[in-house]
């Protein structure tokens, strides 16, 4: 799960990276280009909730045979 949230974390980067450009050279974000960066900072986001996910992990009960 953490590798599946490191690929997602690369267009997240890129999206960062043309919008930045795009802003810097223009001072606002092109309309074509305006939901691809949108899409990529979804699925970057979506990759950090996936890493999160994976350093979590999933908790077990403590003693499963001795709760009521």
């Amino acid at each position: 799960m953490a590798i599946s949230g490191v690929i997602l974390l690369l267009p997240g980067l890129c999206a960062l990276l043309f919008g930045g450009i795009s802003i810097s050279e223009g001072g606002k974000i092109d309309s074509d280009i305006a939901p691809l960066v949108f899409l990529g900072l979804v699925v970057g986001i979506g990759g950090v909730v996936l890493i999160w996910a994976a350093i979590k992990g999933r908790k077990a009960p403590a003693h499963p045979g001795t709760q009521p």
